[in-house]
């Protein structure tokens, strides 16, 4: 750690320069190992700023701490980009599709989009943490502070509720199960 000093009874902004002193450099190293450099700075700032958050919740030996964050922060970025690289792929396949009558997806865009919003706010936000965000149930349940097994719940009848809006706006027959 950073000499024989102790970091218990310093001021605040002390006690942080000395944490970063002492493993910014080991932090580092390892967002080194996973991304490039430009990203691996920028993953050193986040978890430094985590740091400062939590700076009186740290544990006695702060490195396992901080490589943890640095690990989940790294694993949202690569998500973050998986979830790009999708979306850029649909894009493109929707830009072929749409060369060939473009009417027709945007009238069922705009079609999902009123359905969409004809739902309450709390059955939006349940569908768009997991199609838009693309969350698992136990993470969106978590955003919420719910438990897995309430989201479940409530994802089911949102999209119950979201497919009869849907069938209704377009006079088709959908079956929803009960």
């Amino acid at each position: 750690m950073a000499g024989s000093r102790t970091l218990i009874g310093m001021e605040p902004r002390e006690r942080f320069e000395e944490l970063y002193a002492a493993h910014a450099g080991v932090v580092r190293a390892y967002a080194r190992r996973r991304m490039d450099a430009a990203a691996a700075d920028d993953l050193v700032a986040e978890v430094f700023l985590a740091l400062w958050r939590r700076l009186d919740e740290l544990p006695t030996d702060p490195l396992p701490w901080l490589l943890g964050v640095a690990r989940r922060l790294a694993a949202n970025r690569r998500r973050a980009e998986i979830r790009r690289g999708r979306l850029a792929e649909r894009l493109s396949r929707s830009e072929a599709v749409a060369s060939h009558d473009s009417s027709v997806l945007v009238d069922l865009d705009s079609e999902v989009l009123r359905a969409l919003r004809s739902l309450s706010t709390r059955d939006q936000e349940v569908l768009m943490l997991v199609a838009w965000d693309g969350l698992d149930r136990r993470h969106a349940a978590a955003v919420l502070g719910m438990t897995p097994g309430a989201f479940a719940v409530r994802l089911h009848r949102a999209r119950r509720r979201f497919l009869r809006a849907l069938a209704s706006r377009n006079s088709i027959e959908v079956e929803v199960s009960r």
